[in-house]
């Protein structure tokens, strides 16, 4: 398990860099726009640009790792699927949204943070909707299929 959390840590980190380096390129040369992916409040937090793009990458490992962790909820599965998902994005939430707030300097535009809990907690409930949905169907065809071996 240490090394699935390892793991995601380095491919949280190397798709973060990813991600910023490939939407900074594409908003520069298509757009000619001057732009970074840190916001400006964020950057004057450090005493460099650089050290603060490391410390955002590294908090994109945090937050991957996290995810990774607390997946340990859904090994208790007579809790059920929903209560599950529930605890996983609470876990979650617990790590995620003060990093989030902090990169994005979310406090300073209380508009923008409830924006983003708002967004991440409408993404929740379509995600455990999907799933339970999902989840259910699989299990009746699973059913069906002992059903029909036992017959």
């Amino acid at each position: 398990m240490l090394k699935r959390y390892i793991h995601s840590f380095l491919y949280s980190v190397f798709f973060g860099l990813l991600a910023n380096l490939l939407i900074e390129l594409v908003v520069r040369i298509f757009f000619g726009i001057d732009y970074s992916p840190l916001t400006p409040e964020y950057i004057d937090l450090f005493p460099s640009y650089s050290i603060a793009l490391m410390t955002d990458m590294l908090l994109y490992g945090v937050l991957g790792m996290t995810f990774s962790v607390m997946m340990f909820v859904y090994e208790f599965d007579r809790i059920g699927f929903v209560i599950q998902n529930i605890l996983y994005y609470f876990l979650t939430g617990v790590i995620w949204i003060p990093i989030v707030t902090f990169v994005w300097q979310l406090q300073r535009y209380p508009k923008a943070l409830w924006g983003v809990l708002m967004g991440f907690v409408a993404t929740d409930i379509i995600m455990t909707l999907v799933g339970y949905r999902t989840t259910k169907k699989n299990i009746m065809e699973l059913n069906e299929k002992l059903r029909n071996q036992q017959a």
